[in-house]
């Protein structure tokens, strides 16, 4: 019965709030009796309410309670730190934990490479959007507009190797969303390589990035190719931890 309810709840979105037993058993492709038998119990048990005049269901306010519970027990921090040292033993690179803070992205977690040359990253170093990887995977599945408004004009060069051109940036996320995750080379400091991969939250949206950075003497183009995958996979675990249930076949290395 827990796994049939889960099925249930799954089907309630922001875009969906309520549910006929009709929709609802089309949508888990069931007959219309037993998920009505599901529906009913689930009011019962105070999970669901059920409009007297429609009756559509909807998820409880007992239910939405107790989800809030869990969102504010929950720490991005807590849940992504085991994740990004699982991620730093692997590649033996410094993995990072950023979100967006303004117009820069900042980062909030580190676990630092085991080896003894490394990439320093520090927990409230904040990185310029254009020219970090984690800052192009915060922004690169926002809307044009809001990637405009985020970025300075003219974009600032780092090293000759910036991305100071709005319309090769615009191109360089479209290439960020394709892949499903982004890179630097040698963009922030002629020492430094990064890949990140975005972390979504329950809803979908991308609330944070998981990166690597490398130092250049440790890292080619092929290898750095290769680094994404665990960088994505460990985005991908700290986002199914946040709620995120993927989309089959969105994304990919």
């Amino acid at each position: 019965m827990l796994r049939n309810a889960r099925a249930v709840l799954d089907l309630f979105t922001l875009d969906r709030a309520e549910l006929g037993v009709v929709e609802a058993a089309a949508l888990l492709n069931r007959h219309k009796s037993t998920v009505s038998r599901w529906m009913s119990a689930m009011e019962d048990a105070g999970f669901l309410e059920r409009d007297r005049q429609t009756g559509r269901y909807r998820v409880s306010m007992w239910l939405a309670a107790l989800g809030e519970v869990a969102r504010r027990g929950t720490s991005l921090q807590r849940i992504a730190h085991p994740i990004l040292e699982a991620l730093a033993a692997a590649t033996g690179e410094t993995a990072n934990l950023a979100v967006l803070d303004g117009n820069e992205a900042v980062n909030i977690e580190v676990a630092e490479s085991p080896q003894p040359i490394m990439h320093v990253g520090w927990v409230g170093r904040r990185l310029p959007l254009h020219a970090s990887a984690a800052g192009k995977a915060l922004v690169a599945w926002k809307e044009p507009r809001e990637v405009r408004a985020l970025l300075p004009s003219p974009l600032p060069a780092y090293t000759r190797w910036t991305i100071t051109d709005p319309a090769a940036f615009e191109k360089e996320l479209a290439s960020t969303r394709r892949r499903g995750y982004a890179t630097t080379w040698a963009e922030l400091a002629p020492d430094l390589v990064a890949v990140a991969a975005p972390v979504r939250d329950h809803r979908g949206c991308v609330a944070a990035a998981v990166a690597i950075s490398v130092p250049i003497s440790r890292a080619d183009r092929r290898r750095l190719r290769q680094l994404a995958e665990p960088v994505v996979r460990a985005a991908e675990a700290v986002s199914e931890r946040m709620g995120y249930r993927a989309v089959v076949g969105a994304g990919g290395v």
